[in-house]
């Protein structure tokens, strides 16, 4: 893999930099893991399913001819409890060096309402709720980058405060896979907003938050129907639209590698934001008011046992 056919960029140097990702044991986080892997970073990938991260690591291992290449961690953002835990272990195997990008890939789609281990929404809980606690947890020892995964899906969500877990009805998979990706692009606002604010180190460096919007990638996040043929099906139906997991990890090596303004929110620049190559994209209203955002992250604090900022 090349530098993502950015011919105009000079090619990553990661090296002796340490990358924590969620969401690298399928799909376009895989590729960017081994990618970033190929730059010269050392990953820690959070797993829940030990036996696929071990593949990767693997992968990533025989690839770059380095052992410690890329460590794992067990980490389920179905439990918070699982959250707490896994960043403690995070914590300590970066050690002193800390974290330089702390990546956040993972994501579910849910084809019924379901619910996690805390009693959440399935998507919101996973999507949105879990990765806001687990960068909290972190926040104090990354030094340089956050990028978060989130969706043009956000488009479609609605903030519904009074019954954000959708329990007295109106579930579907839109409607809650929109609201999940709205509630992580208005944190992800708040976030920006705060480490704009925050001063430079001792280096003149100062962290910062990117938001990525991956396009349509061929993942197994479609295969959500319920019918193993049906899924084939709708996996054969994508396959010539789609973009693989190579292009689709594109946006997110460029906003976790490239200088950026504060707050970016990256996608493909193809119609639809549905293929292409990374640029900015525009957020919904809902997705850029500050207010809002304040408000649902109090709310987002509040259900992980956060506290008030």
């Amino acid at each position: 893999m090349n530098a993502m056919e950015w011919e105009h960029l000079r090619r990553p140097d990661l090296t002796g930099r340490t990358v924590v990702m969620t969401g690298a044991s399928d799909g376009l986080g895989r590729e960017a893991a081994l990618q970033f892997a190929l730059w010269g970073a050392d990953l820690v990938l959070a797993v829940r399913d030990r036996t696929k991260g071990e593949v990767v690591a693997g992968r990533i291992r025989r690839e770059t001819g380095r052992a410690q290449a890329a460590r794992l961690v067990h980490l389920d953002l179905a439990d918070l409890d699982s959250v707490r835990h896994g960043a403690e272990e995070i914590l300590t195997t970066v050690g002193e060096h800390g974290i330089d990008l702390l990546i956040s890939g993972a994501g579910v789609v849910s084809r019924r309402r379901e619910e996690t281990a805390d009693g959440f929404e399935l998507m919101t809980g996973v999507n949105a709720l879990a990765p806001m606690l687990l960068t909290e947890l972190l926040l104090p020892v990354v030094r340089e980058r956050v990028v978060v995964v989130t969706s043009d899906a956000h488009t479609f969500g609605a903030i519904d405060l009074s019954d954000p877990h959708f329990r007295r009805g109106g579930w579907s998979l839109r409607a809650a896979y929109g609201r999940s990706k709205l509630v992580t692009m208005l944190w992800g606002l708040d976030l920006a907003d705060r480490l704009r604010d925050q001063d430079e180190d001792e280096d003149g460096r100062a962290r910062d938050l990117q938001l990525v919007h991956p396009g349509w990638v061929l993942t197994n996040l479609q295969n959500a129907t319920g019918s193993a043929r049906l899924d084939r099906l709708v996996t054969a139906l994508c396959r010539p639209i789609a973009m693989p997991a190579t292009q689709g990890a594109s946006s997110v090596l460029f906003a976790a590698t490239q200088p950026l303004p504060q707050g970016s929110y990256i996608g493909p620049d193809g119609p639809r934001g549905l293929r292409g190559r990374p640029t900015f994209r525009r957020r919904s209203p809902a997705a850029s008011d500050a207010d809002l955002a304040r408000e649902v992250v109090g709310w987002v604090r509040e259900e992980t046992g956060l506290g008030a900022s």
